[in-house]
Order: C-alpha cells, then structure tokens, then sequence
C-alpha cells in the first residue's frame, strides 16, 4: 500500500511541478490546524474536571485556553483553504500549457491515438481533478499526524484504550482500501466508456445530415447502447464498493464503539477514570472515526485522481513515430528555394514517397496533382513537419528543415488547408492573432479581394464571426483565411486545395489571388481542379509516390496520359465552378 501510494505521488509531484513555497504553507498550515483540533478535546477535558471540582479560577483559564486555542484552529484553516487555492490555480495553469504545448509538437499519428473527445475530457475534468489532489496529499500526511497524537495521548492515559483503537483503526482502514482498490479499477473502466461515448457522440452530432441520407442511425444507436450498457454495468459495480466503503463499514465502527463504551463503563464502576477522562476518551474516538475518514477520502480521490495523472502523461509522453526535432539556424533572409533531394517517405512499411527529386524556385506557382494516394499531401505534410522522411534531404535556401529553428521555420512557410478554422471572434482578432498592425491588416485583405466586403459590413472588422465562421460563406471564410496568411509575413505558401468548398464566383477569383501573391511568395498547391493546374508556371504530377511528369500545361496535355486524364475530369461535387471545356 505505501509503495502504491509513494508511486502515485511521485508521478504527482513529477507532473504538476508544484511551487516548494506553496507546498511548504500549505503543509505546515495543515499540521498546525489538525494539531490544534487534536488539542481541544484535552481542553474540553481539563474545563469540566475544573468544574467537577468546584475549582472557578482554573475552569475560567481552561476555557480561555480552550476558545484562543479553537479561534487559531480557524485561523490556520483559513489560511489553509487560501494557499490551497493559489496551488489550485497554479497547478492548473501549469499543466494546461504543458498540454497545449504538447499539442502544438504532435505528429499526424496522434490523433489517431486521442479522439478529439479524449482530449477535450483531459484538458477540462481530468487537469481540474489533479489541481483539486494537492488538497488531498495535505490531508494525507496530516490526518496520518493525526492519528499518531491521538494514539500517543490516549496511550498517555491509558495503555489498553490505546490498543484497541490502534486496533480499530486497522480494521477501519484495511475494509475501506480494500473497497477503494475496486472502485478505482471500475473507476477506469468508466471513464474510458465515457470517453467512447462521447467519442461517437460527437461523430453523430457532426454527421447528422450523412447518418439521415443512409438511415444509419439504428446502427449507431445499437453502438451507442452498448456503451451504455458497459458503462451502466461498471458504474454499479463501482457504487457497490461505494456501498461497502461508505456504509458497510460503520458496522466496524458500530461494533468498536459499543467494546468502547463496556470499557469505560467498566472503568468507571472501578473508578479507574473520572468524568473528564471518560469524555476525553469518548471525543478521540468520535474524532478517531472522522480522522479515519478524512485519510480514505484524501487516500480514495488521491488513487481516483491517479487515473487523471495517467491520462495527462499519455498525452505528454506520447512519442513520435519520427521524432523532429529543430535546429539553431536562425537565418531569418529566406529566399524560398525548396528543394527535395532523394526523398523517399514510407509508413508502416508501405512506400508513400519513392526518390522525389524536385526544385521549386521563388516567385512561382507551383501545382502538385495526381490521383487520391499518389503522395500529394504527404509532400505537404514533411514540409509542415508533420511527418519526417525516411531518406534523403528537403532543403530551403540549400539549409536542411530540420536546421531551422522552430522560430524560423514556422515563420517562413504557412499552409492554408482546405477547411481552414476561423474564431468565433471577430474578424479583427482573427487577424490579430498573426499581426496587430491595422494597416497590414487591410492590405492583406486587399490581396486577396475582401476588404470591399468586410468594409461594406455593419461593424466592418469589428463583425463577429460566429462559430467556424458560418454566418458567411466558404469561400469569404477562405479568403479571410488566406488574408491570415499572408499576415504571417511567410515566404513559402502552401495550399491545399483550397477551392474545394468554394462558390463558383469566388473560385474564379483564385488565380488572380496566386499571381499576385506569387510576385513576393513561392508558392506551391494541391488542387484538383483543372483550371487551376492550367495556371500554374509549373506542374508536377505524382503517381503512386513518383514524379510522372513535370512542366506546363501545353506540354503535358501533349506528352502526359495521367495528366491527360486529370484535366478530363471535373469534381462531381463543383461540376461548373470553372470551365473546363
């Protein structure tokens, strides 16, 4: 048991970082408060053994004693319960950042490890849980303080009340634990049933009008039900240790407290004790039963909070499958020369990638096309740093992209996806999130054709977008997107396909946005859309992870089959978006 709880602790202590100062108050805070508590029974004692023996002075002192004694307990309580919430907030800051850190570093595999519910429910409940634990590690040592001056001034009295408490407590305490064990290890399997729950939940919120078209929500209920039912059967396994812990045990009290009382009715008739020591004895076994329960309920939330610290540290610890790492180049004069030597990308031993060799120069738009799986993305996704490669080198200005420091490199190359993610903020904090500055602001907007809009607005930019954006339109909400961007002050624009959700007069808008754009940017895009493969300086065409074709449109419509076949094909979804006759 002490070893469990020693493990518990250091991971604890390990995880939050605690303040030493915050620590040490609340402790010694502690220590004198419970110690004061465990001295006012012997007060109370001494006042009516005065008072039995008709001594007034000496019961007036007592009293004194007793009430200056009981106004410092509280004092101590109170100052207690306000560094315990300095802890509080400190704690939960500390380990919120460390989270959104962490989740600012992942790879593209975490999220196939954390559901996005999973997440949500460790960020909110399970960081509140562990900053409400330091509370209970404080009354964990303390009510053990506790315990041991009882016994120790009970002892003092009287050697054989001292042993059967002793021997209560024992008992008490071993049937509690037992039945905590339990409710921790249902505890786990509850929480995790949540998690599933909510997991689903939130894919049936999301695909509503899909689960309506397919008439798929029988099967999802069914799925949703068996949740329950898992939930429903290891919550009431946990509330039947509760039972025990809670309820059952009393009977162990119950029990102890009758033996007591024959004892010191016994005692009593001998006059072995008087009066003032049978009403001692009598509250530090009352106050023992509340001790006790304090140590299994700082013991019980300490082993439930554990399933909290565990989750936390899953979610930190998590490791990359490629592990990338920044470098100490700060060069901040980037020209924009990205170029692939030799990069092959694999994942799970299925090649992704296969020798790319590739050289994009500034001041260009270059557009990467291919079927669905032909690599497209994942070129994307090593240049993000998602994913790392297997072989070769992707250079910027001829420096590796893993030289860079993140600083750097996060600042010179910028993607836009394909469903970007707007604040339900207002336009001007959206932007503001990238750079204060109202003059770049607009002509950022300018750029990509939205000032007109946003100024015809009520409160121009000052207009609150609700959430994700949707009192406006797509392609509005992409364009703001890319306004974003460009506020970024990034050389490298990447852009995937990003008029897929676009209407079809702001999709005609794009490759206006591209040319101008790409006089100060390099620029490289996915699209599927074959009239923006048309206006790019340059076109690279991918084919199960390998370079098939590289030039401009007239040249590969002559010369490439694959590319032939993408530029025959519209998007089912956007047929009339452009034209492509």
């Amino acid at each position: 048991m002490i070893g469990e709880y020693y493990k518990f602790l250091k991971e604890y202590f390990s995880l939050t970082k605690l303040k030493k100062s915050f620590l040490i108050i609340t402790i010694i805070t502690a220590v004198l408060y419970k110690g004061l508590e465990v001295l006012l029974p012997i007060f109370s004692s001494w006042i009516i053994k005065y008072v039995t023996n008709n001594n007034i002075s000496m019961s007036y002192i007592s009293l004194a004693i007793f009430f200056g004694t009981y106004l410092l307990y509280n004092l101590t309580l109170f100052a207690n319960y306000k560094v315990y919430g300095y802890n509080m907030r400190y704690c939960y800051k500390n380990i919120q950042t460390k989270i959104l850190n962490k989740l600012m570093s992942v790879d593209g595999n975490f999220n196939k490890k954390f559901s996005k519910e999973r997440i949500m429910n460790t960020i909110n409940s399970d960081v509140i849980d562990i900053g409400d634990m330091c509370d209970q590690v404080s009354e964990l040592f303390t009510t053990i303080f506790q315990l041991l001056a009882v016994f120790i001034i009970v002892f003092m009295y009287n050697p054989y009340l001292s042993i059967v408490m002793i021997l209560y407590t024992f008992i008490y305490i071993w049937v509690r634990n037992s039945a905590d064990r339990k409710i921790a290890f249902y505890h786990k399997k509850v929480v995790r049933c949540d998690d599933k729950y909510s997991g689903l939940l939130g894919q049936i919120i999301s695909g509503l009008q899909e689960i309506k078209t397919f008439n798929i929500l029988e099967k999802l209920e069914s799925k949703l039900n068996y949740i329950q039912s898992n939930f429903s059967k290891n919550y009431m396994k946990k509330r039947k240790y509760y039972t025990i812990r809670d309820n059952d045990v009393r009977f162990v009290t119950h029990g102890f407290r009758l033996i007591l009382y024959v004892i010191l009715l016994v005692m009593m008739i001998k006059n072995q004790i008087n009066v003032d020591i049978l009403v001692l004895i009598i509250a530090y076994h009352e106050g023992l039963v509340t001790y006790i329960d304090t140590l299994i309920s700082a013991t019980s939330s300490i082993r439930e909070v554990n399933v909290a610290v565990q989750r936390v540290n899953q979610i930190l610890n998590y490791k990359h499958i490629n592990n990338i790492t920044y470098g100490e180049n700060d060069t901040d004069d980037i020209e924009g020369i990205v170029e692939f030597k030799d990069v092959s990308f694999k994942y799970k031993d299925k090649n992704i990638l296969n020798n790319i060799n590739l050289k994009i120069k500034p001041n260009s738009v270059t557009t990467i096309v291919g079927e669905s799986g032909s690599g497209k993305t994942t070129i994307f996704n090593l240049l993000l740093r998602i994913n790392k490669i297997t072989s070769g080198e992707i250079l910027i200005d001829d420096v590796n992209i893993y030289d860079y420091t993140k600083e750097i490199y996060s600042s010179n190359v910028s993607v836009v996806n394909q469903k970007p993610f707007i604040f339900n903020m207002s336009i001007r904090e959206n932007l503001n999130f990238v750079d204060k500055n109202i003059t770049n602001q607009i002509e950022a907007c300018k750029k990509v054709g939205m000032h007109d809009f946003i100024s015809s607005l009520p409160d121009g930019y000052n207009t609150i977008l609700r959430e994700n954006a949707n009192n406006i339109s797509g392609g509005q909400k992409q364009l703001i997107s890319i306004a974003r961007t460009l506020l970024s002050k990034s050389e490298i624009l990447l852009f995937d396909d990003i008029t897929t959700s676009l209407d079809p007069d702001t999709a005609k808008l794009v490759p206006d946005i591209l040319k101008e754009l790409k006089e100060d940017h390099t620029i490289i895009l996915i699209t599927k859309k074959p009239e923006l493969m048309k206006c790019a300086d340059r076109i690279i065409v991918l084919d199960h992870g390998k370079i098939v074709g590289d030039g401009k449109h007239k040249s590969l419509m002559e010369t490439n089959e694959i590319y032939q076949m993408l530029q025959a094909r519209k998007s089912p979804s956007r047929i009339g978006v452009f034209n492509n006759d």
